[in-house]
C-alpha cells in the first residue's frame, strides 16, 4: 500500500518465505544467508533474543545510511543493531511496537484507549 520500490524476505526455512508469496505476489525471496542491497532491513527472527545471538549475515558491504529494525525489544541492542551501528547506520528496536500492539489489545479487552502521555514515553525511554 505505501508503493516500496521491492520487498525481499529470506527464511532460514524456504518454504514459509514461498508460502508469503501465495498472499503477497510481489515479494522477492532470496535464499537465507544472501544480503541484498537493500535501505531497511527487519530482523523479525528469534535470533537475539540471547544476549550472544548473532546472525551470521556478512552486512560489511551494505553501505551507511541504512535501516536496521529489530523485532526484539530485549536486550535493547542485539548483535544485529550493534552490527548496523557499527556500519553508521540508523538502528531501532521493537520496543515501540510491543507498546503499540499493547495499546490496541488493551483497546479490545477494555474498550478504550490507555494514555501514553510525555511521563510514560520517557519512563518507557529510560532504558
Amino acid at each position: 500500500k505505501m508503493k516500496v520500490s521491492k520487498i525481499t524476505i529470506s527464511n532460514r526455512t524456504k518454504n514459509k518465505a514461498e508460502g508469503l508469496k501465495n498472499l503477497f505476489k510481489d515479494l522477492n525471496i532470496v535464499d537465507w544467508g544472501v544480503v541484498p542491497h537493500f535501505d531497511i532491513i527487519i530482523n523479525a527472527t528469534s535470533i537475539g533474543l540471547d544476549k550472544d545471538d548473532v546472525i551470521n549475515l556478512d552486512f560489511s558491504n551494505s553501505g551507511k545510511d541504512k535501516f536496521f529494525y529489530d523485532v526484539i525489544y530485549n536486550p535493547s541492542e542485539t548483535n544485529f543493531l550493534k552490527t548496523g551501528k557499527k556500519f553508521n547506520n540508523k538502528i531501532c528496536n521493537g520496543k515501540w511496537m510491543f507498546v503499540y500492539q499493547a495499546y490496541y489489545a488493551f483497546k479490545i479487552w477494555h474498550n478504550f484507549f490507555p494514555i501514553i502521555d510525555d511521563d510514560v514515553i520517557k519512563l518507557l525511554n529510560d532504558d
